[in-house]
């Protein structure tokens, strides 16, 4: 009896320190979360990052020697890559992350993003360097972070432009059994379409380029509806095509299309109208 009453004791003398710890993760950590039947959580972010990407293996050039044999690694390189809210200011972002089970008890992890006030996504340029790692053996042995980056360096080979997406956009993820039959699955209209300003390559040797901006919306609206799924299969990353646009395809601008240095005048606007798409897009190593 002694014991129990000694228990008892210390427990309810540890609930002070107790509250108080949970009561700091709230205040802080979890200001933004809540839990009922499952999690929401709401984001609020202004994000920028540069954003690297190593290419171990190389090229075959005309010769026959493969970029790796006589230069570095080489790196493409995304710089200035942003997002906000249309207009400036945090991106608002929610998520509802829940879970549970089919008919079969098959586990799954659903996860539904939503974007509240619709973002601005400022691609930023990529550019070409050297990845400051000159053999095989350095090429996978880790670098300092900020480094990882030779001197040879082009910029802006291609400026990505801005691309802007309407509220209501919304995309749901599911992980380990995937009852919507993909595990991306996106069925939502994006209002006003999407659009990119300021896209172009850049010819880095002769000084000009090709620059255009683009928008993309329903063949019948002002809206773009996409209902579409991506996927991951054994060897790529498969983003399905047929659900963008409406029954009758997508409208895509291409407006004030101008070649040169941006001196001379634009050659004009390219739209196709009706455009539909079948199939899917396949993003793949090798």
């Amino acid at each position: 009896m002694k014991f129990k009453k000694l228990a008892l004791a210390a427990a309810v003398a540890a609930l002070p320190a107790t509250g108080f710890s949970m009561e700091a993760m709230e205040d802080s950590a979890l200001s933004g979360v809540t839990g009922q039947d499952g999690i929401s959580i709401g984001l609020n972010t202004e994000l920028s990052a540069e954003l690297r990407i190593h290419d171990a293996d190389g090229f075959t050039d005309p010769a026959g020697v493969t970029a790796n044999d006589r230069t570095d690694s080489a790196a493409l390189i995304f710089q200035d890559f942003a997002i906000t809210a249309i207009g400036g200011g945090a991106a608002q972002i929610d998520l509802e992350i829940d879970s549970g089970t089919n008919a079969g008890n098959d586990p799954t992890l659903n996860i539904n993003v939503d974007l509240a006030n619709g973002i601005d996504v400022n691609m930023g340029d990529l550019d070409v360097a050297d990845s400051g790692r000159t053999t095989a053996s350095t090429i996978s042995a880790g670098w300092t972070v900020g480094t990882s980056v030779g001197t040879n360096r082009v910029d802006s080979v291609i400026s990505l432009g801005s691309l802007t997406l309407g509220a209501g956009t919304s995309l749901n993820i599911q992980l380990g059994n995937e009852a919507q039959g993909d595990m991306i699955a996106i069925d939502t209209t994006i209002s006003n379409g999407i659009s990119i300003s300021g896209f172009a390559i850049n010819d880095a040797d002769s000084g000009g380029g090709i620059s255009q901006d683009v928008s993309i919306v329903d063949s019948a609206g002002a809206n773009l509806t996409v209902a579409t799924g991506i996927n991951v299969d054994a060897d790529s990353l498969n983003i399905g095509l047929a659900g963008i646009g409406d029954a009758g395809g997508m409208n895509v601008r291409l407006a004030n299309l101008n070649i040169g240095d941006g001196t001379g005048g634009n050659v004009g606007d390219i739209e196709l109208v009706g455009l539909q798409l079948s199939g899917s897009l396949e993003i793949s190593g090798h």
